[in-house]
């Protein structure tokens, strides 16, 4: 690709002279090759100018104040330049001339208005691209946003060009402080909005990336998950209450096939094949990351699916009844106490128990766990691996107080 050049020369009107003797400055652009021209709304007395230099001679006060003015019209034309280049706009000499002198009208999109229309081509490919649940982190991230700048900006919007480092940096700030929100879901909402920034800025609505000089930095948090103890006596507890009853078994299901709510939840007939004779196997891509996972049924998980045989939720190829992930979680909290269960029950802490007591603490390689949960790296289930090993610590030293 060719270097572009540009240049800008000046030259006085003679033929337009004023009353006090002074001539209109005419300003030419060229860029390559290519010329175009405006006249200044500065005037030169012709005896003080040098065509051969294009400048204003002598060391007079008033020389030197229009050689000033000569070198302020090249650095915005210069502005221009970069400014056409940074929206995306096509540079000719025509532009830059036009950009400079403020009459071509940029489109100002607003943040919240690119931000639904993102959300609009995300709903429109859910089940295809997208899975259900990114689009409602998404729609949750906008609303924070609405009310984010309601109460600090006092406005039901702003446009793209005002979005810089500080306008996230304040937007972060408020999620952690006015919404309570933890540290690493503050990251998940802020990366969310990256998401649209970065829309924004590949269509020139933004000149600069206000990312570039953030960084964000996860807190390590401590897996719930239970330990043989603890998932016995959910195995072993009788619940009357038939939504208690079906919860138990969803999140057992996930406890020994180490699926995530979303996965389970969408878990169809289908899914199921059998290699061998005898031998049942879920075949499924998982919903947040796309991977294929294959995982064998345990005795434990085949049995659920057997109990629901004649559910109604099976004429719909469903495989077990589950509710909504709110109130899968807010049963699993009555179910906890029913147990005398001290840790919070969750659908992500059945699946870190099918990581660690189920597969990892009964001698299943690391690889095949990986495999098993669909992870997109080795290194998220090495985390696994990390709390295990404090476990058994806890329990070694237990073991070495019983042996003295």
């Amino acid at each position: 690709m060719e270097k572009s050049t540009f240049s800008v020369s000046y030259f006085l009107r003679k033929n337009k002279k004023y009353r006090n003797g002074s001539a209109p400055l005419l300003v030419r652009i060229t860029y390559n090759g290519v010329r175009s021209e405006f006249t200044s709304n500065h005037n030169v007395k012709p005896e003080y100018w040098d065509q051969k230099s294009n400048r204003a001679i002598g060391q007079t006060s008033y020389s030197k104040k229009v050689n000033g003015f000569l070198d302020h019209i090249y650095v915005g034309l210069c502005d221009s330049i970069k400014d056409l280049e940074e929206r995306g706009v096509e540079v000719t000499a025509e532009n830059i001339k036009n950009n400079y002198l403020g009459l071509i009208e940029f489109k100002q999109v607003t943040l919240l208005s690119l931000y639904a229309e993102h959300n609009a081509k995300m709903e429109a490919l859910v089940g295809k691209t997208y899975a259900f649940s990114t689009l409602q982190k998404h729609l949750t991230t906008l609303e924070h946003l609405k009310d984010f700048l309601e109460k600090e900006y006092k406005s039901g919007d702003i446009i793209m060009e005002k979005v810089n480092t500080q306008f996230l940096l304040d937007f972060e700030f408020y999620l952690k402080t006015e919404k309570s929100i933890s540290n690493n879901t503050t990251i998940k909402y802020m990366k969310n909005l990256g998401k649209v920034v970065r829309v924004g800025l590949n269509a020139g609505y933004l000149k600069r990336d206000p990312y570039a000089t953030i960084k964000y930095h996860h807190e390590e948090i401590e897996k719930v998950f239970l330990d043989r103890s603890e998932l016995q006596s959910i195995l072993a507890k009788e619940f009357e209450i038939k939504r208690l009853d079906q919860v138990r078994d969803a999140f057992l299901f996930c406890c020994f096939t180490g699926l995530a709510f979303a996965d389970v939840k969408a878990l169809t007939t289908d899914c199921l094949y059998e290699p061998n004779k005898g031998e049942i196997w879920i075949n499924k891509k998982r919903q947040k990351t796309k991977k294929w996972f294959h995982v064998p049924l345990l005795p434990q998980a085949k049995s659920i699916i057997d109990k629901y045989e004649h559910h109604p939720v099976r004429e719909k190829g469903i495989l077990i009844p589950v509710p909504t992930n709110q109130k899968m979680n807010a049963y699993l909290k009555e179910i906890a106490d029913l147990c005398g269960i001290k840790k919070n029950l969750t659908t992500h802490c059945a699946r870190h128990t099918f990581a660690t007591t189920v597969t990892l603490a009964n001698g299943v390689s690391m690889e095949s766990v990986s495999k098993m949960l669909g992870h997109s790296s080795i290194l998220i289930t090495r985390n696994y691996a990390k709390v295990l090993d404090e476990t058994i610590g806890k329990e070694m030293e237990q073991l070495k107080d019983k042996l003295e």
